[in-house]
C-alpha cells in the first residue's frame, strides 16, 4: 500500500490527485490496484506517467511504494531455496512472531535473540516490527534480481547472461546465516567488541564457522540495515544486502529497478 505519511510532499502521491485519474480513491489504493486499472481500460500511458516517471525523480524510497502484501512469509521461498537443515523447528506465529531465525531452537532463545536487537525491528506480529520485515525483504530481496519471471526489460538475447549472473550469485555470494552459543570468546566481525562464550552469535556460512557477529551487527555494509531473516551476500569478505550486492556488479535502472547497463538504456532510467 502507499504509506500517505511518508507521500505528502512525494510527487506520486500529488499525480494520484490529477484530473487524468478518474477515481479519486486511487490514491489510497496499491500500485498493483493502479496498473491493473490502467491495463483494463487501456491507459497504460497514465500509469507510466504517473509512476515510471514520477518515481523517476522521487526521492522517496522505492520500498516505500512498493506492495508489502505481496510478498511471500518465507525468505527462502523467495530465493528458491531448498528446505533449511537448521530450521528451528518452532512456528513463529505461536510466538507471536512471523519469523525466527534458524538455529534457535527454545522460545526462550527466541526471546534472548530478540532481545540483542532493536525492539523496532523484532518482526511481531502487528507490529511496527512485522512492517519493518516487510519492507525489508522487498526491499533487500527485489523479486526482479531474483528471477526472470519479474522482469520486464530482459531482451531474449540478454537471458543466458541474466541467468547466469543469477546462477554465480547463488553459488558463489548468497547464503542464510544461523543462530549458535558462540563456543568460545571472539571478537565481532562487524563492530570488534566481545562475543563471550555462551552468547548468541550469527554464523554466515560463506564465511566459515569461526566469524560470530552479533545479532544487532549482522547488518548491510552499505545500507547498515539489519540483513532481513539473516540473508547476505558476501564481496570482498563484507556482507552485503541482496539489492546492494547486485548494485556493486550492475547498474540499476532508476525507473524500472532492474540491473544490468542494458536495461538502464531500453527503459529510459538515469
Amino acid at each position: 500500500m502507499i504509506d500517505l505519511d511518508r507521500h505528502s510532499n512525494c510527487p506520486l502521491y500529488e499525480a494520484l490527485s490529477g484530473h487524468q485519474v478518474p477515481w479519486t480513491g486511487m490514491r489510497y489504493a496499491c500500485l498493483k490496484v493502479l496498473h491493473a486499472y490502467c491495463k483494463v481500460f487501456h491507459k497504460e500511458e497514465l500509469y507510466d506517467i504517473i509512476v515510471r516517471k514520477t518515481c523517476q525523480s522521487c526521492k522517496c524510497p522505492r520500498e516505500a511504494h512498493a506492495i508489502y502484501q505481496e510478498q511471500a512469509t518465507s525468505v527462502r521461498e523467495r530465493l528458491g531455496f531448498k528446505a533449511e537443515a537448521l530450521t528451528s523447528g518452532i512456528d513463529p506465529r505461536q510466538l507471536g512472531y512471523t519469523w525466527v531465525p534458524p538455529g534457535v531452537m527454545t522460545s526462550s532463545k527466541v526471546q534472548r535473540y530478540f532481545d540483542k536487537i532493536p525492539q523496532e525491528k523484532v518482526p511481531k506480529v502487528g507490529t511496527s516490527g512485522e512492517r519493518y520485515r516487510e519492507r525489508q525483504i522487498t526491499y533487500q530481496l527485489p523479486k526482479q534480481d531474483l528471477s526472470l519471471d519479474y522482469c520486464k526489460h530482459v531482451e531474449p538475447q540478454h537471458r543466458a547472461s541474466y541467468e547466469d549472473f543469477v546462477a554465480a550469485r547463488n553459488e558463489i555470494a548468497l547464503d542464510i546465516g544461523y543462530i549458535r552459543d558462540a563456543a568460545h570468546s571472539t571478537k565481532c566481525a562487524t563492530c570488534d567488541e566481545r562475543v563471550a562464550q555462551g552468547d548468541l552469535a550469527v554464523i554466515a556460512p560463506k564465511f566459515g564457522d569461526q566469524l560470530m557477529w552479533h545479532p544487532k551487527c549482522f547488518t548491510c555494509a552499505t545500507c547498515d540495515e539489519l540483513l532481513v531473516d539473516l540473508t547476505y551476500c558476501v564481496h570482498e569478505d563484507k556482507l552485503y544486502c541482496e539489492r546492494h550486492y547486485a548494485e556493486m556488479l550492475k547498474p540499476r535502472c532508476n525507473a524500472c529497478d532492474e540491473v544490468s547497463a542494458i536495461f538502464v538504456l531500453e527503459c529510459g532510467g538515469q
